[in-house]
Order: C-alpha cells, then sequence, then structure tokens
C-alpha cells in the first residue's frame, strides 16, 4: 500500500487529516511533510490549514472542500467515541432546541484550551474557544453541557415551553439531581439561580 492509498483507506474521503495522527510504517515527520506536499500537488490531497489535510473528490463545481464543522468536532469536541468537548453559548441553545437564531460565532467548551477565552478561525468559521471549568469525559460532557447552559442563558430565560424541552432533554439522558449536585459546585451561583428559577430543578427532583 502507497502512501495515498494509507491515507485514503485509513481516513477516508471529505475527512479531516491531522498530521500528527499520520502513522506510515517507519518514516520521519520530514519524509511525510513532503509526501503530503507532493500530493497537494497532483491534486490528490488538499490541505485545509496547517497541520490538516483531507482526500477531496470530484463535484460539478470543481475539488470538494472540506466541512469546516468536522474539523472543528475533531479537534475540540470528540474523537473515536471520545468526548473532550461541548457546544456552549447559542450554539447550544440550537442543540437543545432552545433558539431557532442562527449563531455567527461557534461557541465551545473544550479539554484541548488551556487559556480561559480564545477567538480562532477554522476555515470560514469563528470559534470562540473556552478552557474545561474539570475535565470532561463521556460520564460527564451532557452534564456540563446543560450547567454551561444555566449559566449563560439570561435569568428568566426559560419559560414553559423552554422547560419543558430541558425536563425532556434531561429525561432522555437520564441525568438526574443527583448528578447535576456532583458538579454544580464548580458554576458560578448565575447556574443553580436559573436552575430554581426555571423550574427545570424541580423535574430533575422528581
Amino acid at each position: 500500500m502507497d502512501f495515498y492509498e494509507y491515507l485514503k483507506s485509513s481516513f477516508g474521503v471529505n475527512e479531516p487529516i491531522f498530521i500528527s495522527d499520520i502513522q506510515f510504517k517507519s518514516y520521519s515527520k520530514p519524509w511525510i511533510a513532503k509526501e503530503l506536499a507532493k500530493l497537494c500537488e497532483t491534486g490528490q490531497l488538499a490541505r485545509f490549514d496547517r497541520g490538516v489535510y483531507y482526500v477531496p473528490t470530484e463535484t460539478p463545481f470543481g475539488k470538494s472542500i472540506l466541512n469546516p464543522q468536522k474539523v472543528i468536532e475533531r479537534k475540540y469536541i470528540t474523537e473515536n467515541g471520545e468526548r473532550f468537548g461541548f457546544y456552549s453559548g447559542l450554539t447550544a441553545m440550537n442543540l437543545f432546541g432552545l433558539s431557532t437564531q442562527v449563531p455567527n460565532v461557534t461557541e465551545i467548551c473544550t479539554n484541548n484550551e488551556t487559556t480561559k477565552l480564545r477567538n480562532v478561525k477554522v476555515g470560514n468559521v469563528n470559534v470562540i474557544l473556552r478552557r474545561s471549568r474539570t475535565e470532561i469525559n463521556n460520564e460527564n460532557a451532557d452534564i456540563l453541557s446543560f450547567l454551561e447552559l444555566m449559566n449563560q442563558a439570561p435569568i428568566g430565560f426559560f419559560d414553559d415551553d423552554k422547560r419543558e424541552t430541558m425536563s425532556k432533554w434531561l429525561k432522555d439522558k437520564e441525568i438526574t439531581g443527583k448528578t447535576i449536585s456532583q458538579y454544580a459546585r464548580i458554576f458560578p451561583d448565575k447556574a443553580l439561580r436559573n436552575l430554581v428559577e426555571s423550574g427545570v430543578i424541580y423535574d430533575v427532583a422528581r
């Protein structure tokens, strides 16, 4: 199997290939970098951003363009089924079904950020990264995402419809008052205030 076939079979087409994930035989990083450059010259490979490539396909409009969302997910949210981040802000409100407003910035809390807050651009998408309050994993990602939403939502945001939406989501995720209390202490008082004033806390306490 040559290098190109390795990339295609290992990562697929129109999927992000992080140079840090490439392990081809015993070849060195400088060799791999040179081969990537050669494949980009022939059009077999395309460079999305520094250290990120993909195998493009032909479309009626030319070579395909990698969806930035795939890079964002892989870099800051999840990899191989392991969660290390979650969406927050207006992005999360959309995912929770609490807002139909389209955000012009994607907000994320992730383990893969060391600063309290940083703005980056992934392709044509503006991203706000926040350092996670505690280590995010498969077991707590949904709980932390919920509490972050409670912390960021304006006081009085939750009407009866929004409360019902959140309560249903918590039930579907099997999140209880006990599991929420384990992490509530690492969030500002506003999160608990929203929990109480919205009435959602009484639903999970049942």
